[in-house]
Formats: structure tokens, sequence, C-alpha cells
């Protein structure tokens, strides 16, 4: 297998990312822990990360790796996406990388999820100077066939969607960029219908949440999901994950996924019906 090396920056890098990890869930239903449109939805706003050179390796039939770099504000995100067959001296190669670049580029918080099962990354992180952190979370999955019945809204509750509401200011913009709905109508995977918002009877945005499928792998993804403090506890956050779910499935996704982070956040999805498939942990390197 001839294997070269590449870097490409900005939309052109989020598209090789796109593309390496359709490959890597159409090789296995539940290798690693990224779908595309998580790193999709990572461009939401302008990053220091947009204009970097980011590496890739390929094959004769395009990317089969990479070790991306996102800058979070506080800290810098690394992401190591390794296609399952690769060789692994090309993984070693792929990872030793990673780090020379962290050095290179004097980046003194780095952080990156580990899968509890993948302990040849955590003992490699570990012997680079990585050090688990309390941060722990996972990743959950369901079966579209297996997805919850819609509940009704509390009366004087609306959902509505992006392509009925984009006279209005997006949701996700208090918290994220002015420019938020202009990067996402950059995605390929972005779709204004899966773009859900609950409005309050004062018209305030009580909840909202995105939802994204994804055409190649037949996956549906929740990212992100939002109840805003004065108004939870009504049943807004299960009505409106049941509904992104619900057109997620009539859309054509097969199977569902959602990851989390807090334990309130996990109790929703496997009280929704979702099944945690694996733990991930957050290993850090400090200054």
């Amino acid at each position: 297998m001839r294997i070269r090396q590449t870097v490409a920056s900005g939309l052109q890098a989020l598209g090789l990312a796109t593309e390496l990890l359709h490959r890597m869930r159409l090789a296995d239903a539940r290798a690693g822990i990224w779908e595309a449109a998580d790193l999709q939805w990572w461009w939401r706003t302008p990053r220091a990360s947009d204009e970097l050179d980011q590496p890739f390796w390929l094959d004769g039939d395009g990317p089969i790796a990479t070790a991306l770099l996102t800058d979070w504000g506080h800290t810098w995100g690394l992401e190591p996406i390794v296609v399952p067959d690769v060789p692994a001296a090309v993984r070693s190669e792929v990872w030793s990388a990673a780090v020379e670049r962290i050095d290179a580029l004097s980046l003194v918080n780095v952080e990156t999820l580990v899968r509890d099962d993948d302990e040849a990354l955590a003992q490699f992180l570990r012997s680079a100077d990585f050090e688990a952190t309390d941060d722990r979370g996972g990743v959950t999955w369901m079966d579209a066939a297996d997805r919850p019945t819609v509940p009704a809204l509390p009366p004087g509750f609306e959902l509505v969607d992006r392509l009925g509401s984009g006279d209005r200011p997006h949701p996700l913009a208090v918290r994220n960029h002015p420019t938020v709905e202009a990067r996402l109508n950059q995605l390929s995977l972005y779709d204004p219908a899966l773009d859900l918002a609950i409005r309050a009877p004062t018209c305030d945005v009580a909840a909202y949440g995105l939802f994204w499928f994804d055409p190649v792998t037949r996956v549906g993804l929740v990212e992100p999901m939002r109840t805003e403090a004065a108004w939870q506890r009504r049943g807004l956050a299960r009505a409106l994950l049941s509904t992104g779910l619900d057109r997620l499935a009539r859309r054509g996704a097969t199977r569902l996924k959602v990851g989390f982070a807090t334990d309130a956040a996990r109790d929703l999805y496997l009280g929704a019906g979702f099944r945690v498939d694996a733990e991930d942990t957050t290993y850090a390197r400090r200054a």
C-alpha cells in the first residue's frame, strides 16, 4: 500500500476529514469517537486553527489518517483519527507526528478524548506526558427503528426549524459567534430542516437542538442540545430530542448517535432509548 502525505487548511481540511470519517464509519460501525458531522459542527465559529495546515495520510482511495489540532480558546484539542485497517507503523507515525507538531507550535494546553478500550493510544499519550483527567464521557447509539414516540409540547410552546424561522437570529449565535448560521450553511451535512428550536409562550427560545443526517453512513447525529434554565423541567428536552430523532429516521438514518459529557445528558439519552456503546476519558498535556 503506497501512502503519501499532504496538508490542508480551512474548508479543504474539513472536506478531507469528512471523507476520512466516512471511510472509517463504513469500515467499522463502532470505531472511534467522532462522526463527520461532529467535525463539521466544530466549524460553527471562527478559530485560530482554521488557517492551520492539518496533516493527512492518504492511500490510493483517499485519506486514511490525520491528527487534527483545534483551537478551543482555553485549550487546544488533538484528534488522531485512523481508519481501522491501517498498518500499526502508520498509526505510530501519525501519533508521533502529532506530538512533534504540538512541540513545534509550542502549544502548552492540549486535550484529547480517548476511548477507554483504546489502551494502545492511552499508553502512547502517557509516554508523551499526557495525563488522564477526571473529565469523562461516552458515546451512545440507537437503531432508528427503536426511536421514541414524539410527545406533545406543553400548551403555548411551538417547535420551529430554520426553514420557517430564518428571519430571526439563530439561537446558537448567543453562545457561539454572530456568523454561526453563515458558517453552518457552508457545510455539506448541515440541513436547516433539522435545525430545531422550541419557542416559549413569550416567543423566547426555550430549547434548541441541531440534528445531522449523513447520507453516506446513514448515521443521524445529535449535536448540540440545550434547554435554557428558565424553561427546564417541562419535558422540552425530551420533546425536542424525540422530534429530531424522528426527522432523522424519516430522512433515511438507520442508526442514531449522541455523545454525553455530563450525568444529566447521559440520563436524558438513556431515558430516550439510547445505549452506551463506549466510554471515554480526557487526556491532557499542560504547561
